[in-house]
This record gives structure tokens, sequence and C-alpha cells, in this order.
């Protein structure tokens, strides 16, 4: 090939891409004689594209499954020594008081933080509706702008393609061992997830643990700068069972001395909470003792600890591998647990309670604010917006994530008066038993199956939407019970006022805001624009333009 061609190609971008200075450094050795020399011109190109690099921040992103914010000290949690790792972490940047998630299960969530979209957009409302390769999404803009995207732990969230489009190198396991069920089939209980516990400590045979020390070694071995490492751990997620050095850690005499669990069975709420066709019934756990609920959350303190010291090593690699000092680190998760409270475990797809929806969020970055803590309303997709600008990566998508950069830059706040939304539920039967049959393929003994069971009822779990500021939270459900909250007075959501005569203006003004934001979001505009003349007739297939961004990401030129 021509070395003048390629140099001016390099030249023409707004940033040289080391990584891509290396894969034309090894096109070249192999096409250009003499086939052991690299060609005279790629060298200033590759020490221009280093000192880029230089000056580019990296990023690692820890984000473990189902951890909600009112489980950590820093939060308000008075079970003592539970999160010490994150809470001085925290102290060193900026901790969110207001954190909320985009959707309340793991893939839906997951795929509105990485695209910036609500679901509603882009149609992701099942753990099967993954974000496909014609998706812009922030991950595949960080590593476009050159950046080395490192990725260990469960995916949930994109397929296959965008995974290569996206990602450069990554790695699935997570986990650890939670030991068996706690009850005997079919005896209440045996669907509450409460396990025994792990046989190993947490320092051995944990995928979760091994998914840290792997990015740590990683890091330590002169990785190309700029990197992102994203780890997206087990965390706390069901079943409710920890490593044997942290399932017994907070034991349930001192979680009962400090925390009251909410309350069972309340009237006037949603139909997944109730006795009568809820979570308790299909799950066979309404007779249970309250002690079984608080031993339930009892253990998911214990997984929460054990979280946050894999977190603690993180930070100590981070340390020894000398990059403090130019990588900012991030803390979430992408939705919470109910852990006992209200009487229910796990998670539901069409709920919106807090316990789910409010998430753990701190970050620290080089030069960064210190000891901060943010009261403005933020969700998950700010996240990854903010990265975007510090890399000072301009994209050009559609997207609904809001930059918080100059709060972990000078510590001020953002918009304290802010509207956040998440989004659940189904109602379509394509997305209702696709949901479902996935559960019911798990009977009759499986976690999952009174899940399935539960869903697959007509409006088993309807579609729902939520629009939440500092104060007070809306969840509409067209087809099921509303909800409204005011949490001057009710911090633990106790009391509907939905149907309160007192509240009704104040639920107009929310439902007309919620109104307004769904037609401001109900769709987006294709990047790519058509010809509006007639093709030539016969016209041959070609491939799409995103298609051709594929081949151009891979190495394939025309």
């Amino acid at each position: 090939t021509d070395g003048g061609d390629k140099l001016e190609r390099f030249e023409s971008r707004n940033e040289a891409k080391l990584h891509e200075a290396t894969v034309s450094v090894l096109y070249c050795r192999k096409n250009t004689p003499p086939y052991n020399t690299m060609p005279r011109w790629l060298l200033p190109v590759i020490l221009a594209a280093s000192s880029v690099s230089a000056e580019k921040m990296n990023f690692v992103f820890y984000f473990p499954d189902t951890l909600r914010a009112e489980s950590y000290n820093s939060y308000g949690l008075k079970v003592p020594g539970v999160t010490p790792y994150f809470d001085g972490f925290a102290g060193e940047g900026v901790r969110f008081e207001q954190a909320h998630v985009m959707h309340t299960q793991c893939s839906p969530s997951r795929c509105t933080m990485m695209t910036g979209r609500y679901m509603h957009v882009g149609g992701h409302r099942t753990q099967t509706h993954l974000v496909q390769d014609y998706e812009p999404n922030y991950f595949r803009a960080l590593k476009d702008a050159g950046y080395t995207v490192q990725w260990y732990g469960k995916n949930d969230a994109m397929s296959p393609t965008t995974f290569n489009l996206s990602v450069t190198e990554w790695e699935g396991a997570i986990g650890y061992g939670s030991g068996d069920n706690a009850f005997t089939y079919p005896e209440a209980g045996w669907f509450s997830f409460l396990s025994t516990g792990g046989s190993s400590p947490g320092n051995e045979s944990s995928d979760d643990y091994d998914n840290v020390v792997k990015a740590v070694q990683w890091m330590k071995n002169t990785p190309p700068q700029p990197f992102m490492i994203f780890i997206p751990n087990r965390g706390a997620h069901p079943p409710y069972g920890a490593p044997s050095d942290w399932h017994n850690k907070f034991p349930v005499d001192t979680v009962k001395q400090h925390v009251t669990l909410r309350p069972r069975n309340i009237p006037n709420m949603p139909t997944y909470m109730g006795y009568s066709n809820g979570i308790p019934k299909w799950r066979n756990i309404s007779v249970l003792s309250d002690d079984v609920f608080y031993k339930i959350q009892s253990v998911y303190l214990g997984m929460i600890g054990y979280t946050d010291w894999i977190f603690g090593q993180l930070l100590k690699g981070i340390d020894e591998a000398g990059l403090t000092n130019n990588t900012a680190v991030f803390f979430s998760s992408d939705h919470g647990d109910f852990g006992g409270d209200y009487g229910l475990v796990e998670k539901w797809p069409g709920s919106m309670a807090d316990v789910l929806t409010r998430v753990p969020l701190a970050a620290r970055i080089p030069g960064g604010a210190k000891g901060v803590v943010s009261k403005t309303p933020v969700q998950t997709a700010d996240i990854l917006e903010t990265m975007l600008d510090l890399a000072g990566v301009n994209v050009s998508f559609v997207r609904f994530g809001v930059s918080f950069a100059e709060t972990l830059q000078k510590g001020v706040e953002g918009d304290l008066g802010r509207f956040v939304y998440s989004e659940g539920g189904f109602y379509f039967n394509n997305e209702q038993m696709n949901e479902a049959n996935e559960c019911l393929s798990q009977c009759p003994k499986g976690a999952y199956c009174p899940r399935g069971q539960e869903e697959a009822q007509p409006n088993g779990s309807p579609r729902a939407v939520m629009i939440r500021n500092a104060t007070h939270k809306l969840v509409y459900r067209p087809t099921g019970v509303s909800e409204l909250y005011d949490f001057t007075t009710d911090p633990t959501e106790i009391t509907n006022l939905y149907t309160s005569p007192s509240h009704a203006s104040l639920r107009t003004d929310l439902l007309t805001r919620l109104t307004d934001w769904m037609v401001l979001t109900s769709d987006i505009t294709p990047t790519y624009t058509d010809s509006r003349g007639v093709p030539k007739y016969p016209y041959p297939i070609g491939p799409d333009p995103w298609a051709y961004d594929f081949l151009q990401v891979n190495g394939v030129r025309p």
C-alpha cells in the first residue's frame, strides 16, 4: 500500500488512534517489502498517537448487579461496617444522593444506560432484546474515539455483533458460591431465594473477585491508553447466599437493631405487592415469619459487604498500577432489590419502588472535587454521558443522558429540580410471554418458576412509567394501580396518595409533565438519510451504512 495515503488518512482524523496505527503496522509488515521493516512514514504517526492517548483520561467502571442505595452506610444504613470501601471512595470524589435506574430489570436497565435512550425508544423491554449493531451506544463511541475497551463480567446488554463493534476484549464469567436452598421443596420458603451460603471464603473460587484480579493484572501490564474497563459483576443478585466468611457477617439480631423492614401486604398498593395475587402468593412466602425476611436482609447485606470488599481490591490495584492520577473511577448498579422489605424478594419488572430504582453512585476523577454529596437527581445514562464529556468525545446520535462532569470537577450542583424517569412492565403478548416462558421453563422447582406463573396471567405485570424528583414520585399504570408518594412525609413509600383528593393538583401536574416527556422522547430520527429518488433498476443489494461501519471498525476497507 502507499504510505502517503495512509498518512493522509491519519492526519485527516480529528484524533490519531494508536490502536489503528498498530493495525497498520501489521498490515504493512505483511504486504510491503521488505516484510520485516516498519514503513518510515508510520513512526511519527505512532509517536503523535501516543502523545494524544497519554492526555486522555482512563475510565474504570465497577458495575455490580442488584445494589440498592439505602443498604450502603453512606446512604444512611446504620448496620456498622457494611460498605467501608465505597464510603471511603465516595469521600475522595462525589456521591450522588438521588441516582435512579431507567428500568428495574437487568437487561433493559443496561440497554438504556448504554444507549442513553429510554426503553420506549428502543424497545428493550425484556431480558433478551439487547442493543443491536445498528444502534449507537456509549461504549462504541469510546472505542471509535481510540479507547481500548475491556469487559470483565456478565452481559445482559449487547448482541454478539454489538460486542465486536463496542468492546476490544471481553470475558464473561461472574458469580460466587451461594450454597443450597435453605428450605425443602415444596415447603413455604423454597421460592424465597434464601440459601445456606457458600462453602469457600470470598477470596477463593469467586469469578467476581477473579474479574477484578484480571482487570488489575491487565492494568499492571503496560496497558494501551486511554482505556475503559467495565466490570459488571454478580454483586448481590439472588439467590441470597454469600461466601462463607460473609454469609453471617451481619447477624440477624444486629440487623434488627438498626433496620426496620417495610410492612407487608399494604392496602392500596399495586397487585404485585399483595397477598391475594402478588409475589407473596405465587412464591408462597406470605406465611413466613418476619425473622425469615430479616435473615434475607442480613444475607443481602453480607453480599453487599463482599462486593464492597472486592471494590476495595480494585481501588488498591489501580493505585499499585500507578494509574490513580490519570484514571477516573465510577461505581453504580443496574437496580436494587426488595431484600425482605414489603415481605418481598428479588425484583419485579413493573415495580418502580425506590428500593429498586435508587442505586449507589459515586465517582472520582483526577484533580476533581472531593467529599461532595450531590442532591441533584441523576439517572444511569448520565454516567456514560459524563465519560464522553470528560474524554472530549463528540458524537451526534440523539440520547438523553446528561453529563455531570462539572459536578465531578468543581463540586457544583446540577439542576436540583430535575425529574428522572423509569419504565417497566408488559402489555403485548410477545413481550409478556417472552419473559414468562423463560421463567416457566424452570418449573416446578426452579427459583423463577413462580415469577413466570405470575407474569403469564392476563395483565400479570402491567406497563408502568415513573416520574420522580427529589421530593415526589408518580408511577402511572394505565391497566393497573398507579402510585403517588410524598417523600417529605413518607420516605419509605408506605402511603399511596394517587387517589387522594388533597393531592389532585400535584397528580395532575406530574401527569402533565410525564406526557410532555413522553412526547419529546417518543422517537429518534435515524442518523443515516436516504435518497428520495427512485433507485436504478435493477438495484444490486449492498451493505447498509451501519454495516459498512461494521466492516471499517474491524479493519476492512473498500
